[in-house]
This record gives structure tokens, sequence and C-alpha cells, in this order.
């Protein structure tokens, strides 16, 4: 079986959760047994991040990165659909040497070259909904590229043969703003490549108290994207409460630009127990993540949650919002706390319910660790994807198009 997979992202070109998916599953996916043969595949990205333009990943994968002109940022949409030309003429090119049994495609950003080739090659096209446009602005499409990409989200629902989703409430997501029909949805987890995390000595861990809780302060750690939708600004208000119960706690912040948020900070009178990180590696988030008492991820909006498994992976307890996939990742209770989103209070208690019983958050920390290893694997999430495009390819030879 020979896979054709178009995302805009792609190493080193990574700005959110859609290009590490795409990084981790191609990997998982490729050689893996397709009807009885090795599934190849050829991925074709931008070149916006630089990287050779022809990288063999091994003997059955090729990343193709295609000369892309830079986005316009004052007429984002058209950019990038105009960035989809040079996409669609490298594959019609690719096409002259070989035929594909399936296109892959991630979001709507790729949606234009899609949709084209499906239609030229009559091959069947999948598409995997990382996010929608209409979901980041809970319900609303504030501007008219705002509207254009959530009718090219609409097309590519409309013309794959199978949505792929994270979770089920993205499943519920895109049935709701599309009407794309449950049975054409597919629900598959996102997931952590545990061989990439290292766990740290005491010593790593003895060093992060010493720098952040010198004096055997508590310690909680938000790390993520300072935008609204992943609600730090809710754990910031949440401080003052939880310094009341438990005043010998600190606050660390990562991310870019996680620094402007210092003024919020102050105007609440817990500057002196937040730490901005601005942002840090990978290496760096995972010593953090083995050294504090938790990490809280306050989100308004998630699809999945790819942050809550990297840190219930490095063996953290969790508290999140939930909302979205985080809800879906992080089971009440179960393995991690969940809060009501856009609450303070609601974090600030579960905080208390963290710092009070920490016997039964170590069982939590241990089930989630445990389902991380057994059920967001990169192995498992590449069996089933493999199980659909076997699926799709052999409804696609019976049917009449």
């Amino acid at each position: 079986m020979r896979l054709l997979m178009i995302s805009w992202e792609y190493p080193p070109y990574v700005v959110g959760g859609m290009g590490k998916h795409v990084a981790e599953l191609v990997p998982a996916l490729s050689g893996r047994d397709a009807e009885g043969e090795p599934l190849r595949i050829d991925v074709l990205t931008t070149d916006l991040g630089g990287g050779d333009a022809i990288e063999h990943l091994d003997e059955y994968t090729t990343i193709h990165r295609v000369e892309t002109p830079p986005l316009d940022p004052l007429d984002p949409y058209n950019s990038v659909v105009e960035g989809n030309r040079p996409l669609i003429d490298y594959a019609r090119s690719l096409a002259k040497e070989r035929s594909y049994d399936l296109i892959h495609i991630h979001d709507w950003l790729v949606g234009e070259a899609g949709i084209t080739l499906k239609l030229e090659w009559r091959t069947p096209l999948l598409v995997t909904i990382h996010a929608t446009e209409r979901g980041r602005h809970q319900g609303y499409l504030p501007t008219p590229h705002s509207q254009l990409m959530d009718r090219m989200e609409w097309r590519v629902c409309f013309e794959s043969w199978n949505v792929i989703v994270c979770s089920d409430y993205m499943a519920a997501e895109v049935n709701g703003y599309f009407g794309t029909p449950m049975g054409k949805i597919m629900v598959i987890p996102n997931g952590v490549n545990l061989a990439h995390i290292k766990q740290y000595g005491p010593e790593v861990r003895k060093a992060i108290r010493r720098q952040y809780a010198p004096n055997g302060e508590r310690l909680l750690f938000f790390v993520g994207r300072i935008v609204y939708e992943k609600g730090v600004q809710v754990l910031l208000q949440a401080m003052p409460k939880i310094l009341t119960q438990y005043p010998d706690t600190r606050l660390l912040v990562a991310g870019k630009n996680s620094r402007e948020l210092a003024p919020q900070a102050q105007e609440l009178g817990v500057a002196n127990q937040v730490d901005f990180l601005g942002f840090i590696s990978d290496a760096r988030r995972d010593q953090i993540y083995q050294s504090v008492d938790a990490a809280i991820f306050p989100s308004l909006y998630e699809p999945f949650g790819i942050v809550a498994l990297e840190a219930m992976a490095n063996g953290c307890n969790v508290i999140a919002s939930d909302v979205g996939g985080l809800g879906d990742i992080v089971r009440h209770e179960i393995t991690g706390l969940t809060v009501y989103p856009n609450d303070p209070d609601s974090i600030a208690w579960a905080v208390d319910r963290l710092f009070s019983a920490p016997f039964e958050a170590e069982r939590r920390r241990q089930r989630a660790l445990y389902e991380v290893r057994t059920r967001y694997n990169w192995q498992t999430i590449a069996g089933q994807t493999i199980e659909l495009y076997e699926r799709v390819v052999e409804e696609r030879r019976d049917t009449d198009w």
C-alpha cells in the first residue's frame, strides 16, 4: 500500500500539536504491514522551517519539503491556500512515477491540495482534524478569515472518506459544527513516545527544587502556548486563594512570551510566588515535570491535550480543566483531577485536594502512568490507523467512482 500524507507542519517546522503528532505518527506507520505488504509513505510538507528538500526517513518513507511562499499575516487564509499550489504541483510530479492508494491530510491548511488531488486521481481522502476555528473561539467566527477557515474545514470533512479526530469531544464538535455523520468520524487518540522521555535521577530533581523551591516550597507547573484558550490567566487568578491555604506554594509558568503575564501576577499580589520561565526545551520541561508536585492545565478549549499525556508519562500529578479532550485523558479521581473551566475557585479546590490527600494523589499518578504506557503509545495508535487505511482501500475497490 502506498500513502500520500500532506501536512503543513513537519519538523523542523513545528508550530503546535499537529506538527508533533505527524512527526510521531509517520515513523510508527512506516513499513507496517498493510494488506500484506509494507506501507510506503511520501510525506509532503512545506519548507518554512528549513531542512533537507528530500529526507529518507527509512527505506519505506520519504519526506518532501516543498518550497512554499511565506505566510502573509494580513491575509492568512488566502496565503495558505496559495501555499497549497506548489504542494499540488509536486504531488502531480510524484504521481507520474507511482500511484497512491490513499491521501491523508492534516487540518484545513492543506485542504486545497487534498481535495484537488482526490478529485483528479479518484483516490480516497482522509483528514485528521486536530482543532477547529470555531472551537478555538468558543463557537464564534470573529473575522472574515475565520469564516473562510471554517468553510474549508467543512469542505475537507465533506470530501473525506473518513474524518479522524483525537477525542470523543472532537467527534461531537465535528458532527455539530459541520454536520459530519458520526459514522464517518473515527476517534484515534494522540500519543506519547515513551522512548523519548528520559528518567532523570534524584540529583537532577534536587537541583530543580533547589533552584525554584530552596526552602522546601510546594511547586506547581504550567507549560504551553501563552494564549487565551490555554487559560493560564485563570490559573494566576487562582493563586491568591491557593496561597491563603498553602502559603509555601510557588508556580512555574513556561512558554514563549510567558513573561508578558508578569503584570497580571503583580496586580494579583502573587508576583513573588510565580516564576515566568519563558521558552524551555523539552528536556528541561521533563526535568521539571519529574520534580514538581503537579502540573496544571486550565484550558478553556483543548481538542486533545497532549501536554497532559506528556506530564503523565513523566510521572507527574495532573490537574486539568474538564474540557475537550482533556476530559477524556484525565479521568477525575482516577488518573488526575479535573476542574471547571474558567473557574479559579475550582483550581484552588483541586490543589487543596492534591496537597491534603497525598496517598490518593500517588495512586492517581501511578494509574495515569500505566494508562499512558498501555493506551497512548504510538505503536497502538499506528495499528488503529492502519486498520482504517485497509478498510478504506477495500471499500474503494467496491465503489463505482
